[in-house]
């Protein structure tokens, strides 16, 4: 342990406390990047911890690389150990260290004030100073911590759906939002655009025109005067077909792996309840196995400079 605080040291992984918070914008992708780094560098990147209390020290910056070294079985990690006055303190050190960085970070941004605002009783106005961001900004993060449902907020951790985007299906009731979401990525609407729906969605008279905008946002879109587009180009940023194929995938994963953990730790009981689904997932995996090797196979830099040289 170091003499003084804001000292460089090294812990052993299991001294640092998870933070949740944090965790809410920890993609996986951004765990295995880590993994990467520390396989062929070691561990050159410090994570940020408060000086010990109770059971250890919290984590205020650097969740993904903490988990990554408890993947890898690493079981110590470089850090910088800060001394903050309070709790409060910590959260405080947190989202500002959070607000640097953008994406997925929004959510974590929006859980830290909710805390610091609904927990300690910051005010508003303080964290507006403390970040130098406008009131707006501070309650736009806090309704995608607080309105956003669970799987959108998945969409933005992802890359499938940007942070703007996002502030604005918060706005939605939660049970439209999903299918929104996925109906607004798969037409390749702009953050723009998404907000004249859930205006029109919140100004509209009847319910049929609030369930066109859920499920046919581009009708809805070309009512109110707006140019219907066609979907994106593969290279048309955070909404082209390339991310949201790799974002949706990335997604399918990360549920995937949250059955197969529940199933390892569920009794035998609820193991026979859930067994018909469990084969059905199986039969389906090995089945997109089968199409995702050939179809990768088929587009492979080897073959493809194979065909090249037929030619």
């Amino acid at each position: 342990m170091p003499t003084q605080m804001n000292e460089a040291c090294t812990l052993k992984t299991r001294q640092i406390v998870k933070n949740p918070a944090l965790t809410l914008g920890m993609s996986q992708k951004e765990v295995l990047q880590y993994k990467k780094v520390a396989a062929e560098y070691g561990n050159v990147a410090p994570v940020v911890v408060s000086a010990p209390e109770n059971n250890g020290c919290l984590i205020l910056a650097g969740s993904a690389r903490l988990e990554a070294c408890a993947q890898a079985g690493i079981k110590e990690i470089p850090a910088v150990m800060v001394k903050a006055a309070d709790e409060a303190g910590q959260l405080k050190l947190a989202l500002m260290l959070s607000s640097i960085h953008d994406g997925a970070g929004a959510l974590s941004e929006g859980a830290l004030i909710s805390l610091l605002i609904k927990e300690h009783g910051v005010a508003p106005r303080e964290i507006v100073k403390l970040l130098g961001k406008s009131k707006a900004w501070v309650s736009k993060r806090m309704a995608l911590d607080q309105n956003l449902t669970g799987t959108v907020k998945g969409m933005v951790r992802d890359g499938t759906l940007s942070p703007r985007s996002a502030e604005e299906v918060a706005k939605l009731p939660g049970g439209g939002q999903t299918e929104f979401a996925v109906n607004a990525i798969d037409s390749g609407l702009s953050k723009t655009e998404i907000s004249q729906l859930v205006a029109r969605y919140k100004s509209a008279c009847s319910d049929d025109v609030r369930m066109e905008v859920i499920k046919s946002p581009l009708e809805a879109l070309s009512k109110i005067g707006e140019r219907v587009r066609k979907k994106p180009a593969a290279d048309a940023g955070l909404n082209g077909p390339g991310r949201r194929l790799g974002g949706s995938a990335n997604y399918a994963s990360q549920m995937i792996l949250k059955v197969v953990n529940m199933a390892v730790n569920a009794d035998d009981e609820t193991l026979r309840e859930s067994e018909l689904q469990l084969s059905r997932l199986r039969d389906i995996a090995e089945e997109a196995d089968i199409t995702l090797n050939r179809l990768l196979s088929d587009v492979s830099p080897g073959k493809q400079e194979v065909c090249r040289r037929g030619d």
